[in-house]
């Protein structure tokens, strides 16, 4: 049988990418998205080139929503092998004076919030079988700070720390838990706002690499911390960025 890979946020940019390589390996892959039309199309693409995959909606932040999703993932297939949390966004670049609380609260919700709720009722699946591993999401961001994009930047601040307590808890279950952090990724929602020229004069500069991520750079990141190869390797932060940070 397969693996069963649990992929939030699988319907568009990154983890559309990461979708297609796990499923590119032979993982039965669950597209988890608030988009579910997207979290569709990424099925119909894997199933087309001949993987296993299947659609879900949900929104990471109702608790009873995941719960249920990963209830039934559990029980129509025994088990969860991969958890990649990639659902997320920062939604606003304003002066923290400006920000409301609900907007403080969405950003904070959809990136620590969500990925808490979706390990919350994943690791005990994982524990029983004492094996799993889980991707979550952190960024650049979570490290260095960003002028107005203080939750954001909060947000993934917590998901490095939440990151790295929770490979210790689960360890002894045989359970690994990494954090990746994309920097600059030239995913379709930020291509929708600039040009490719106008990016790579943004970024050449400051990126040693002198050019942007793509989503499948981080798809093969995120897939090697799912592999044999990467067996001893458990509660770090795995930087893609071209050497900006």
């Amino acid at each position: 049988m397969s693996q069963i890979a649990l992929i939030t946020g699988g319907g568009n940019g990154i983890g559309r990418a990461v979708a297609h390589r796990m499923a590119a390996a032979g993982m039965t892959v669950m597209i988890a998205d608030y988009d579910h039309a997207a979290a569709q199309q990424v099925r119909q693409e894997i199933i087309d080139s001949g993987g296993n995959a299947e659609a879900l909606s949900i929104d990471v932040t109702v608790a009873r929503e995941v719960k249920a999703i990963v209830t039934d993932i559990a029980r129509r297939f025994g088990r969860i092998d991969v958890l990649a949390n990639i659902a997320g966004g920062s939604f606003y670049t304003k002066h923290i004076e400006d920000f409301t609380w609900a907007e403080w609260k969405q950003v904070i919700d959809t990136n620590l919030k969500g990925t808490f709720l979706m390990c919350r009722e994943v690791a005990p699946i994982m524990q029983k079988q004492k094996s799993g591993r889980i991707l979550n999401t952190a960024s650049n961001y979570g490290v260095t700070g960003s002028a107005l994009r203080a939750p954001y930047s909060a947000a993934k601040a917590g998901i490095i720390a939440f990151t790295k307590t929770l490979a210790l808890e689960l360890a002894p279950d045989g359970i690994r838990v990494n954090t990746v952090a994309p920097g600059p990724t030239d995913t379709p929602r930020v291509m929708e706002k600039e040009t490719p020229e106008a990016r790579r004069q943004r970024w050449s500069s400051s990126i040693p690499l002198g050019r942007t991520g793509k989503p499948e750079d981080l798809a093969e990141l995120y897939y090697f911390l799912t592999t044999p190869e990467s067996a001893a390797i458990t509660g770090q932060l795995f930087h893609c960025n071209g050497g900006l940070l």
